[in-house]
């Protein structure tokens, strides 16, 4: 769990004496945790190591004990030697609750499939030499299910003619896709977690400095961060961390940051989403608010939706939107107020929403029963 605290009153307690206060954030390691993305990274067996009932795909990605996850089958039996050359022509990586897995829930049949959480794109298979019946074991850079794709409708994959859903395929980046949906999960898987590598021995100093000129305010939204100083980032335009030319730095809350080329590998909590969201529209940033702007500001585990809402000609939805239900208040990932239709990614807000007399989807459930949803969106 990593535990922050919010400085920015010190820091405005020394800005006059010209010193400068770098932005640190104490974490506090959970063996449990580590343990957990540990036996991942190298593959769980199915039905042996993890059971499917444990293996949550309500929200359409799997989740597994708050790690996101994948599914697929390492033996490609003779095939193995066409599977190391070209992984496009082995079997399928699942990173979604599609047709295959909810086949495999009704039936209980778990095939020979590994959980398995690692981003660099290469997976562990092994086979048999057809010709000499030798055991070969390898790596290889697998495809992803498209069934998958369609049900996440990732990059806008479901709306897309088949050229453009072809390529989505072949240049599919399993980074990519972990970062886009890092709001539902405690963190990034651990074979990627860059920290602060790289970057130079006075970074911090210079991002503090950096944030304090623009007085913690996004230069590409414009929202005020001074009361959240630590949701205000400094991003390096050419990727390159150690080029720290001002020219080449650019003040962003964590979610313009998270949607720049060459930022890193960052990920963003659905608190920190919800939180610069709810501050943009207190400070009128969604005063023209239209699909463009929603993509935008919207968290980019929403993109599938809001995609499939544009192709549908659904009212915008807003963002921001928080609503009371008895001393609680709820952030809403997103909201068409006017008729008390809510999208959320932690369902376990669901029935609280609902209280206060909100008609409440989860992200999954609004993709899956999308025609009952946009119904009640319209």
């Amino acid at each position: 769990m990593k535990l922050t605290a919010d400085f920015s009153a010190l820091h405005r307690a020394v800005a006059p004496l010209n010193y400068s206060v770098a932005e640190f954030s104490i974490a506090a390691q959970s063996s449990e945790l580590e343990s957990v993305a540990a036996d991942l990274l190298q593959g769980q067996v199915l039905g042996k190591d993890i059971q499917l009932d444990e293996i949550d795909g309500s929200q359409g990605v799997l989740n597994y004990n708050g790690h996101q996850v994948m599914l697929y089958i390492p033996d490609q039996g003779d095939d193995i030697l066409v599977v190391l050359n070209d992984g496009k022509q082995g079997r399928r990586i699942h990173i979604a609750e599609c047709s295959t897995l909810e086949f495999m829930r009704n039936t209980g049949r778990f095939g020979r499939y590994d959980v398995i959480s690692r981003m660099d794109g290469l997976f562990p298979v092994f086979g048999s030499n057809p010709e000499t019946g030798e055991h070969v074991p390898g790596e290889s850079d697998l495809g992803v299910c498209k069934n998958c794709l369609k049900v996440l409708n990732y990059q806008r994959y479901d709306d897309l003619p088949w050229a453009e859903k072809g390529a989505i395929f072949t240049d599919f980046n399993f980074e990519s896709f972990f970062e886009t949906y890092s709001s539902f999960f405690k963190s990034l898987p651990t074979s990627s977690a860059s920290g602060q590598s790289g970057y130079t021995a006075n970074w911090a100093a210079i991002s503090t400095k950096i944030r304090r000129q623009l007085n913690y305010h996004c230069e590409h939204c414009g929202v005020d961060l001074k009361d959240h100083t630590r949701l205000l980032h400094v991003h390096h335009i050419n990727g390159n961390k150690t080029d720290n030319r001002r020219e080449n730095l650019r003040g962003l809350c964590a979610n313009c940051h998270k949607k720049q080329p060459h930022h890193g590998h960052l990920h963003v909590s659905r608190e920190d989403s919800l939180a610069i969201n709810n501050l943009r529209r207190q400070q009128h940033k969604f005063d023209v608010f239209d699909y463009d702007r929603l993509e935008e500001f919207s968290d980019t585990a929403l993109e599938g939706l809001n995609s499939k809402c544009r192709r549908y000609h659904l009212p915008t939805p807003d963002l921001g939107v928080m609503v009371k239900s008895g001393m609680q208040v709820i952030s809403i990932d997103l909201a068409w107020p006017r008729n008390k239709v809510a999208v959320l990614i932690n369902p376990k807000e669901q029935a609280l929403l609902q209280s206060a007399g909100w008609t409440v989807f989860t992200l999954g459930a609004a993709m899956k029963q999308f025609e009952s949803f946009q119904k009640k969106v319209r």
